[in-house]
């Protein structure tokens, strides 16, 4: 986690970045944006993770340079977190910020007919919500997701509501229903890759072999890789590698 704070200081540093601009009312509603050197360039969000309650956006910034030298605008979202608000209003803030980046990211170079979104953990779930909404986004007809990259997900509520996490979740049995997205059927179908390391415990493995089987099932195409000498909190880091199966699944040219 050091070096993810290092290393995200140096990126905020070094880039050329609009720090927590605000998409909403609360100081959780903030994403960061990080401008690619060339104008009309693809867009890549990403959504961190934490189980709903902890973590921020400013650790992650260490994944912008990578992308920046990929040829990425970068967008990094923010959320307030539970036990503060409950995770359908973390849900509704998500969607408001990719109609956010939607309707705002070619005041930064970006094009929003080409957006990859990307969540890590509980942000790849957010990710998959994003994917479940109708395709038109107020104001911005040409919004198009090209790629869905869905790192180490959980997309079943179940455990965690059955898990000390409720204490701050405080999940509802309609919530578990509603909002997991085993349970969902997916809007966009753009290409999807989901990907967990061959280190993570068994529930992170179970649940992204379950929902990619679960999509298959629905006759929505994706990619399921388990990768090799990864855990949950090196496979984001992925990101920030100069090649790996993530990275080489996001060139830009291949949007």
């Amino acid at each position: 986690m050091l070096l993810n704070t290092i290393e995200s200081m140096f990126a905020a540093w070094k880039l050329r970045s609009s720090l927590d601009v605000s998409y909403g009312d609360t100081p959780g509603q903030r994403v960061d944006v990080f401008p690619a050197e060339k104008p009309s360039s693809p867009v890549f969000a990403f959504i961190h993770g934490g189980y709903f309650r902890a973590l921020d956006k400013s650790q992650y910034r260490y994944i912008a340079p990578r992308l920046h030298k990929a040829g990425y605008a970068t967008v990094l979202i923010n959320y307030d977190l539970a036990p503060k608000v409950s995770v359908t209003t973390i849900v509704s803030q998500v969607l408001d910020a990719f109609s956010w980046t939607c309707n705002h990211i070619e005041n930064w170079g970006g094009d929003p007919s080409r957006l990859v979104i990307c969540g890590h953990s509980v942000g790849a779930f957010l990710a998959a919500k994003i994917l479940e909404r109708e395709k038109t986004v107020v104001g911005r007809q040409s919004c198009q997701i090209k790629k869905a990259i869905l790192l180490s997900g959980l997309y079943d509520l179940g455990p965690m509501k059955r898990s000390y996490l409720d204490r701050d979740l405080r999940l509802t049995s309609s919530e578990v229903k509603s909002l997991s997205p085993m349970a969902c059927f997916l809007r966009q179908a753009p290409e999807i890759l989901i990907a967990v390391g061959e280190g993570e415990t068994e529930e992170f493995v179970r649940q992204s072999v379950e929902y990619a089987a679960k999509l298959r099932s629905d006759g929505i195409e994706n990619e399921l890789i388990i990768m090799p000498g990864l855990h949950h909190y090196s496979m984001a880091r992925t990101l920030a590698q100069k090649e790996n199966a993530v990275i080489d699944r996001i060139s830009v040219e291949s949007l």
